[in-house]
């Protein structure tokens, strides 16, 4: 299980690169009741994100503010109809309505996800476009970051067990 995103940044001595950030510390629930997902909420921690550069680490949590903004949230706000075959490890895509909240602003999303029951194990994965502005979010910036794009990312692979 993790969460995460993907960035593009423009670095002085190397050109363009992608920076990725990943944490495995997610919490959450789901309720389904016959076919429909009729709640869920997801927690991830965004203090314990690390990148694909380590030098690159604490800029982010600077530009998350994680000291007072230290976890994302997902809450669906619509009920969500995986079908008749999910129960029986059919692979299903799915647009999960809901909540999306990081550096303290929440905004209603519409993400894309798919998922399939595999061993009693909920295979959950998806992405999702968003923008730094959207969130309040001010790109770190170092001497050798000449620019960061606006959007990101949001990435998740979770995999989902009964309580």
């Amino acid at each position: 299980t993790f969460a995460g995103f993907r960035v593009q940044e423009e670095l002085a001595a190397i050109g363009s690169a992608t920076a990725v950030g990943r944490t495995g510390d997610v919490t959450g629930s789901f309720t389904i009741e016959g076919a429909t997902v009729t709640q869920a909420e997801f927690d991830v921690d965004l203090t314990t994100i690390t990148t694909n550069e380590s030098r690159r680490d604490d800029r982010v949590q600077e530009a998350l503010e994680t000291g007072a903004f230290p976890t994302a949230t997902f809450t669906l706000t619509e009920p969500l109809d995986l079908g008749a075959g999910a129960a029986d490890g059919e692979a299903v895509s799915v647009i999960a309505v809901g909540d999306l909240t990081i550096h303290g602003v929440t905004e209603s999303v519409e993400f894309p996800l798919e998922a399939q029951l595999v061993d009693g194990t909920v295979v959950l994965v998806g992405s999702i476009d968003q923008t730094l502005t959207g969130y309040d979010i001010e790109a770190p910036s170092s001497p050798a970051v000449l620019s960061i794009s606006d959007e990101f990312t949001v990435e998740l692979q979770f995999l989902l067990v009964r309580a």
